[in-house]
């Protein structure tokens, strides 16, 4: 079968993808969805023929949110020729990243060359009215632009190692942004811990906004501190101090983050899994 890519229409391209495209269960609403891609022209439609057989999200010399459109479906020789387009077309010589792709298609990334590098799911949980739990060695404070310093400190320690580890400074930057743009509520919510002895930190939790609800923006806990529940503390008292505004928290987790546990037993549920995966040019 032939394929050809088209430039898509905005308004069009997010109307199929909002209905097309799996896994969209944890966006609000129906306008919350049309309006993901809205104004992007980073959408291609990919013709069979004369079908409009597939829809691509394609910016920064990536590929991803791919959705087939009925009756056609994602198969290894579409994929196969989304990444011939995108190295001829970019000129790429290193890699071809595929971001956001859905469990079945997978194989057909596979098929293609693709391999693996990291998946990740969102999960929510409504918010409700929980007694406190917060462990009595322990003081939790409302975060302030004052203990930035602090918080970067706890992440960069804590995510060490892990499937979540970033530079440093990328820690500084996104917590100035995370300050200079958080709602009081949102604020309130979130939560920054002490020891009471040693007034050394242990563990952040901030809470932020995305599409009109709350979202677990980071939440960690220095080693030394663990199994004292202290996120389980954070988590409780996020979802009592939003409950009165907000029907919901939702969160991302990264696939080999310890902490995806703790979200289950919490009540937290799974929409499935976006997996991250990249082509190497010989």
């Amino acid at each position: 079968m032939e394929y050809r890519l088209v430039k898509s229409d905005r308004t069009m391209f997010s109307k199929y993808f909002a209905t097309y495209y799996r896994n969209n269960w944890f966006r609000p609403s129906w306008d919350d969805l049309t309006k993901v891609l809205s104004n992007s022209d980073d959408g291609y439609w990919v013709y069979a023929g004369e079908d409009k057989a597939a829809g691509v999200y394609m910016p920064d010399r990536s590929i991803g949110l791919v959705f087939g459109i009925p009756p056609y479906s994602i198969t290894t020789e579409l994929i196969h020729f989304l990444k011939g387009y995108a190295i001829t077309t970019w000129n790429l010589t290193k890699e071809l990243q595929a971001n956001n792709v859905l469990d079945e298609q997978e194989s057909a990334y596979r098929d293609t060359g693709f391999v693996w590098i990291g998946s990740r799911q969102c999960m929510l949980r409504p918010t409700e009215q929980l007694k406190a739990s917060m462990n009595i060695n322990y003081v939790d404070r409302k975060p302030a632009i004052e203990d930035m310093s602090r918080i970067v400190e706890v992440f960069s320690k804590a995510y060490a190692n892990g499937p979540d580890e970033r530079e440093e400074g990328g820690y500084a930057e996104d917590l100035i942004r995370y300050f200079d743009q958080v709602p009081e509520k949102l604020l309130e919510a979130s939560s920054v811990i002490y020891d009471r002895t040693t007034e050394e930190i242990a563990g952040a939790c901030l809470i932020s906004m995305w599409e009109g609800l709350p979202l677990v923006y980071s939440i960690a806990v220095l080693q030394q501190h663990r199994g004292e529940r202290l996120a389980t503390a954070m988590l409780d008292k996020a979802l009592t101090v939003l409950e009165p505004d907000y029907p919901v928290l939702r969160l991302f987790v990264t696939r080999g983050n310890q902490a995806e546990l703790l979200y289950k037993k919490k009540g937290f549920l799974s929409g499935g899994e976006y997996h991250h995966y990249k082509y190497t040019i010989e």
